[in-house]
């Protein structure tokens, strides 16, 4: 009898207004909705679905930081910095929103030209003024823009932050990645009808290795070059590696590096959470596949016999094994192994200023090889 009056009342419209309440999703609901939305893609479901749920819960930290990554994967920065900021003053033990906040926040930010986040204070390190002075140097000559040239790289300094790589001869990988990374960019700056530059980082911050591989995406890159000068223990770890994906190690040095690399690359992504690395990979990554491995391959032989005696170290010929990194990056993707500092003649020279120039001269010169012959030159 209950039941009956119940469904007569429900459908006469006038228990519409209690029930309906209930029905209703919660902000956190709604955030998970929209988190299933990101991950398949869809940047239009998503938003719509978080914009309602800010407006159910406009200090939902999870909100927050679920709109910084569909306005980051939608192309606003802008919008991405102030959601992922406003999640970590809601909930500062995000650590994911503060890595891409810290991320963004390292460039001039579009439609605002020579403004910039304040540089993160500078660890201590052999090369930490030098690279303060890099970095100056190549924000003083403004982002990169659209159209600046039809080759899109995107630099990746390895390590950072909390995690220094490999020590040697008194240098950290950390820093000699950065600063050669800076001097290569800044070369590169001066050849902007010709190539396209971004970094991952540009200052000693900590990024995991999701991010790395999927920045990639969001500067649509068409070459990406991972720069590091690890401690290997091999003694044939010697002079300038570059290395691309290979399901096995193509010899021992490459077997050596993979190990070390993977296991930084495991290292960065523990603290990427469940609204960090899964997340933000699985929305940005394009399934790179065997294209991109062939086409890194093309490029990494370009680029050895570009490198040829410019290079102030001896040029190995280019390898192959199961990087992780270069595996989830969307885009021809090379390890490059600026030296080995576990050589101390290779560490002789990476601890010189001028003789880091000039391995970023050299570099420069083997990105314009490839960049030069066309993208024809990395694709199938």
């Amino acid at each position: 009898m209950r039941r009956g009056l119940f469904a007569w009342l429900l459908a006469a419209g006038l228990l519409w207004g209690a029930v309906v309440p209930a029905l209703a999703d919660t902000a956190d609901e709604l955030a998970g909705q929209a988190q299933d939305a990101l991950s398949a893609g869809n940047t239009d479901k998503a938003l719509a679905l978080l914009t309602e749920a800010q407006a159910k819960d406009p200090r939902n930290h999870r909100v927050q930081a679920l709109l910084g990554r569909t306005f980051l994967q939608r192309g606003d920065v802008r919008a991405a910095l102030e959601h992922c900021n406003q999640a970590v003053r809601l909930n500062p033990e995000d650590t994911s929103s503060r890595i891409l906040a810290e991320t963004i926040g390292q460039f001039p930010l579009p439609g605002r030209p020579g403004r910039e986040a304040a540089p993160a204070p500078p660890r201590p390190g052999a090369l930490a003024g030098e690279a303060r002075a890099e970095r100056q140097a190549l924000l003083a000559r403004g982002p990169s823009r659209e159209g600046q040239g039809p080759f899109r790289l995107l630099i990746d300094p390895g390590h950072g932050g909390v995690d220094a790589g490999a020590p040697g001869s008194g240098l950290r990988e950390s820093d000699v990645a950065l600063d050669i990374a800076l001097r290569l960019a800044r070369t590169l700056a001066g050849h902007g009808e010709t190539v396209a530059v971004n970094l991952t980082r540009t200052a000693d911050v900590t990024l995991p290795g999701w991010a790395r591989a999927s920045l990639a995406a969001f500067y649509d890159a068409d070459l990406v070059l991972a720069l590091h000068a690890a401690r290997v223990p091999e003694p044939a770890a010697v002079g300038v590696g570059l290395f691309t994906f290979g399901r096995e190690p193509s010899d021992a040095v490459a077997a050596a590096t993979v190990r070390l690399e993977n296991a930084a690359h495991e290292t960065r992504g523990q603290s990427s959470g469940r609204l960090g690395g899964q997340l933000f990979h699985a929305a940005a990554r394009r399934a790179a596949g065997a294209a991109d491995t062939a086409q890194a391959a093309r490029a990494a032989g370009i680029m050895a016999a570009s490198l040829g005696q410019a290079s102030p170290l001896p040029v190995r010929p280019p390898a192959s094994g199961p990087f992780r990194l270069l595996d989830e990056t969307d885009a021809p993707a090379i390890l490059v192994e600026a030296g080995f500092l576990s050589n101390p003649a290779d560490a002789s020279v990476l601890a010189v200023a001028e003789k880091r120039q000039a391995l970023a001269d050299a570099l420069a010169r083997a990105v314009l090889a490839v960049a030069t012959a066309g993208r024809s030159a990395v694709s199938p």
